[in-house]
């Protein structure tokens, strides 16, 4: 029987439209992950572009919270806090016992053709606000106080627009220490309002509707109220907790306390050490007339 030689496969060679269809898919892989890459690099030089935009002082100066006070002109709450997708608001407050006796102005609820829906007493009363936008708000009454003498009640109060219907939604914040500075700050990112005490989140909230657009001042204070407030800035993002920390110790001391607020003096007393010249040292006593007759001689003692 003759044996059969075996004869391994040979492959034909890829012709070459096969191999230039294998170069082109390449190139068009090539192409699109290279258009990914620059998308992922332009977003993240815009984010950190928009991280590291500065932050604007608009209270330098000590202020007392008894007393409302326009601190942002309308205009520019319109374009840097209430235009933008995120923005920052934060400021240090010092918050006495307040007045305890006080009545305040009821809380009326409007909608959008101005017909009142709602009105009730309201014991919270404005400590930093965008009128009509969105407030934060503290209770100084007697009844509030009394459940907690080291500290005062405390909310977020946002307007938001319901279709067509204004009202308001609240997020309820921890209480806010007495008789010390704490640094409060208000974020905001789109529809989640965050506020901070110091360098510590303390509440977080997504609001069921958009928030409303009214050009107003941004304002700290009411009638009521007994405290300071000082240094506050405005930011036209959101800021991230590293960067609001980083605002926060520019102003204070290792005690936590607000620079202006430090009222003791820790500098020491300027030494002139040849105010004299100590018997037997090779030097010249204030006293003696210089060498020269022409200069003109000043003692203390002439």
């Amino acid at each position: 029987m003759e044996q059969l030689e075996y004869l391994p496969p040979v492959h034909a060679p890829l012709s070459h439209r096969t191999t230039s269809e294998y170069i082109d898919r390449m190139m068009i892989v090539y192409i699109i992950g290279g258009i990914i890459a620059v998308a992922v690099l332009c977003y993240v030089i815009y984010r950190y572009l928009r991280s590291k935009s500065p932050n604007t002082d608009v209270l330098t100066t000590m202020t007392p919270l008894g007393v409302k006070k326009d601190i942002v002109t309308a205009d520019t709450v319109q374009t840097t806090l209430l235009n933008n997708n995120g923005s920052t608001v934060m400021g240090f407050f010092k918050i006495m016992n307040g007045d305890r006796t006080s009545v305040y102005n009821p809380l009326i609820e409007k909608d959008a053709s101005g017909t009142v829906i709602n009105s009730y007493d309201n014991t919270f009363v404005p400590l930093l606000y965008v009128a009509n936008n969105w407030y934060v708000e503290v209770s100084p009454t007697a009844v509030q106080v009394e459940k907690n003498k080291d500290a005062i009640f405390a909310r977020l109060r946002v307007q938001v627009n319901d279709t067509g219907k204004l009202k308001y939604e609240y997020l309820e914040l921890p209480p806010i220490p007495k008789q010390k500075w704490v640094f409060i700050v208000v974020l905001r990112e789109g529809r989640r309002f965050d506020v901070m005490y110091d360098n510590k989140l303390v509440a977080s909230h997504r609001l069921e509707h958009y928030p409303v657009i009214i050009s107003s001042p941004l304002s700290v204070g009411s009638k009521g109220l007994d405290g300071s407030v000082i240094h506050v800035m405005i930011n036209g993002t959101r800021l991230v907790p590293i960067d609001v920390e980083r605002a926060r110790v520019s102003y204070v001391d290792t005690n936590n306390t607000v620079i202006e607020d430090n009222t003791i003096d820790m500098s020491f007393p300027v030494l002139n050490l040849f105010a004299s010249c100590p018997s037997g040292l090779p030097c010249d006593p204030i006293t003696k007339p210089p060498s020269n007759n022409l200069l003109l001689w000043k003692s203390p003692y002439a």
